[in-house]
């Protein structure tokens, strides 16, 4: 099995593009003619043609390798078989957490098959909590959404070398979800995570018709005052994410 855990190639690519990017004289005027390598054409093809013939046993390496980068960043991942286990899960999470701002129990989630599979409404009919969905059509999404302490969405994909949600804008999949209530449960089928970016933005390229992604690696945080660690400052302060292993089609 091949091992995505390395992210060193990676950074040391990465330092040497910034590196030539703001290279000796890059006050001066420049021309991409100046730098083949960093707006060299890519051929996505390999990238890809890796993605689509990819095992059910190397999607298991990946889902493992996530899992794995993503202690590190204090997010909570889980590998689930179906969406009964993720319901589970959601319901623990929102009757042992305490809203942050307000007494209200508010949940606003996708507008995603997947999600709508939870059938949360049920669970929670005894519960004093009211579950919302991102139509585009409500008019009262906006108030729904900051009401809520807990955002659901679901991924297009997901990263494994650095434990990281791709999630695409899209009507009825806001940004807004993830990044407004205090608590945030993403979902990836484990077919769609990725070794690492050169593969995500491989994919991404397919479809020109997408321009607005979000990258997510666990929750907010911030060491800006005294080196503090402090989660939450600008976006949630927990972050969850639950894998459903489906396989390959």
């Amino acid at each position: 099995m091949s091992n995505y855990h390395s992210q060193s190639d990676n950074e040391l690519r990465f330092l040497s593009t910034v590196r030539q990017a703001v290279a000796p004289d890059s006050d001066m005027p420049r021309d991409k003619r100046a730098y083949p390598e960093i707006f060299a054409y890519t051929d996505d093809r390999q990238l890809v043609d890796t993605v689509e013939n990819r095992t059910d046993l190397d999607q298991q390496g990946l889902a493992s390798a996530f899992m794995d980068n993503a202690d590190p960043q204090s997010l909570s991942v889980y590998c689930i078989k179906n969406l009964d286990e993720a319901a589970d899960i959601i319901v623990n999470i929102a009757r042992n957490r305490v809203p942050e701002f307000s007494n209200n129990r508010h949940i606003i989630q996708h507008a995603h098959k997947d999600i709508s599979g939870l059938k949360l409404w049920e669970r929670f009919s005894e519960d004093p909590i009211t579950v919302h969905t991102t139509y585009r059509e409500d008019s009262e999404l906006r108030d729904k959404t900051i009401a809520s302490f807990i955002g659901i969405t679901v991924a297009d994909w997901g990263i494994a070398d650095s434990a990281t949600l791709v999630q695409c804008t899209r009507p009825g999949m806001p940004q807004s979800t993830s990044l407004v209530p205090s608590i945030h449960i993403g979902f990836v089928r484990r077919s769609r995570i990725l070794a690492n970016l050169s593969e995500a933005y491989a994919m991404m390229r397919r479809d020109s018709a997408l321009n607005s992604w979000c990258f997510i690696s666990g929750p907010s945080k911030t060491a800006d005052i005294e080196a503090h660690m402090v989660y939450g400052a600008h976006g949630p302060k927990e972050m969850h994410i639950c894998i459903l292993e489906d396989t390959k089609k």
